[in-house]
């Protein structure tokens, strides 16, 4: 079984069904993404500017019957919540992250957090906090 991951390397980002990539970690916790054979490291946890970002085997909700897009930590979500009455807020935009041992939204602005996954919530992905930082600057939630 793959474990879904993606990678910023402080330039781009690498995904674990990316051809050619391969993510080793060393016993004392460490990580590098290599690509080829074992040819060329293209981010590792000691280079200062690389991110490891976990799938969190959720997809956001696509407007058609297609299958949405993997969400990873460190996206930017709009959640859409169907019953406004459950939590105030009809929608919520922030950072996926884990709390607890939870997927959640974070929205440290307003500071709400909401989980992840509900069944009457449509998410949508708007970017994500390395190549799209300005998404959460402006980030509220709306009646």
């Amino acid at each position: 079984m793959n474990t879904a991951y993606r990678v910023w390397d402080g330039k781009e980002m690498h995904y674990w069904n990316d051809k050619g990539v391969n993510l080793v970690f060393q016993d004392n916790g460490r990580w590098s993404l290599w690509q080829g054979y074992g040819d060329r490291c293209v981010a590792s946890s000691n280079d200062g500017k690389s991110v490891l970002m976990w799938g969190t085997e959720i997809r956001d909700t696509p407007v058609e019957s297609d299958i949405g897009e993997s969400i990873y930590a460190g996206h930017i979500v709009r959640q859409e919540n169907l019953d406004p009455d459950l939590c105030g807020n009809s929608t919520l935009i922030g950072e996926v992250k884990m709390i607890e041992g939870s997927w959640c939204i974070v929205n440290e602005k307003k500071e709400e957090c909401r989980l992840l996954f509900s069944e009457m919530a449509i998410n949508s992905i708007i970017g994500d906090v390395y190549q799209n930082p300005e998404l959460l600057e402006g980030a509220e939630c709306q009646k």
